[in-house]
């Protein structure tokens, strides 16, 4: 339905200030009237104002912030990312309909991508929740078939931590840190989170679902959040295009992706060292879900654990896990 009702929306863009009758519109897209008035209603609800009713025919006077596929697509400068595109305008959650669609048998290509305009039950990190506002933020998931090993897959989480902090940067002109091992920060503060899901034989990733979150035009934050988070709006202070960040992203990663499969983990721990504060040098403590390791981190190791000098000397290489505090 969400597709059909893309249609809709592209169409009254297409002739915007116009008045299109609502029959032809219906005619257009094969459905019948009752059913064009409730897609109407529902574009309205997210945001877009249409004028006018049925018989004397709609007119679009402002176009919502929607990450309509027909504004997408023309933009991509990838040769496979994100060339298959689900949008949505509400889903629980972009990971869980990437789990239900390879859940149910449908041929999913390599690089497909879901966005939704809101999520529900939006995830993060540790079982969190991830505060999803309509129209706001940018929400997706890739679903990525990569040839490798297990023990390679947190590299892609890193690599795709990269990516949108290169997108983010260029478009924006903000200064953007990584904090180990995904997160991006502006000032400090939380603007971007990832989730990464796996299925893997004992030897080889089956598929890698990777979601992402990022703040884009958020204003404000739920009052439990408010002190550690910020959106790309309320840094800059000027509204910031989802659609051209998405696209940045999209080719950034397809570059470090295919630099992956030529030269190997170097290529993704090499960028992310550069792009991030947290790699060496920096003071910090790390909750890796059992015990506190505190020290001085020293880089990444192959695999893109953080390796971490403690007092003795010793260097204790940690492959998961929440930085808690740093310096």
């Amino acid at each position: 339905m969400d597709r059909k009702i893309d249609e809709l929306l592209f169409s009254l863009m297409q002739n915007m200030m116009i008045s299109v009758s609502g029959e032809k519109l219906a005619r257009d897209l094969g459905v019948s009237l009752s059913t064009l008035i409730r897609w109407v209603d529902k574009l309205r609800e997210s945001g877009a104002e249409i004028r006018g009713e049925l018989f004397t025919g709609f007119r679009l006077v402002r176009l919502p912030d929607v990450m309509l596929p027909q504004l997408i697509r023309p933009r991509l400068r990838t040769q496979t990312l994100g060339r298959n595109l689900y949008h949505f305008y509400k889903t629980d959650s972009t990971n869980a309909f990437a789990s239900r669609l390879l859940a149910h048998g449908h041929k999913v290509p390599d690089g497909t991508v879901i966005v939704s305009e809101s999520q529900t039950a939006g995830r993060g990190r540790l079982g969190r929740t991830w505060h999803s506002e309509s129209e706001a933020g940018l929400y997706f998931s890739m679903i990525l078939r990569p040839r490798v090993p297990p023990s390679l897959a947190p590299l892609f989480t890193l690599a795709t931590a990269v990516a949108m902090h290169d997108a983010i940067e260029r478009d924006t002109r903000l200064d953007v840190d990584i904090k180990w091992p995904n997160d991006l920060l502006v000032g400090g503060k939380k603007v971007s989170g990832i989730l990464a899901e796996i299925q893997a034989e004992v030897d080889m990733v089956r598929t890698l679902i990777i979601g992402v979150g990022v703040n884009v035009n958020h204003q404000e934050f739920p009052s439990d959040i408010a002190d550690r988070a910020s959106s790309l709006r309320l840094a800059s202070g000027r509204i910031q295009s989802r659609i051209e960040i998405l696209c940045e992203f999209l080719e950034d990663f397809e570059n470090l992706y295919r630099m992956f499969e030529r030269d190997g983990p170097p290529a993704i721990i090499e960028r992310w060292t550069r792009s991030s504060s947290f790699a060496n040098g920096r003071r910090i403590q790390i909750n890796d879900g059992v015990r506190i390791i505190g020290g001085v981190t020293r880089g990444l190791n192959a695999l893109g654990a953080l390796r971490i000098e403690q007092r003795d000397g010793k260097l204790e290489e940690v492959y998961s896990g929440d930085v808690v505090r740093w310096e």
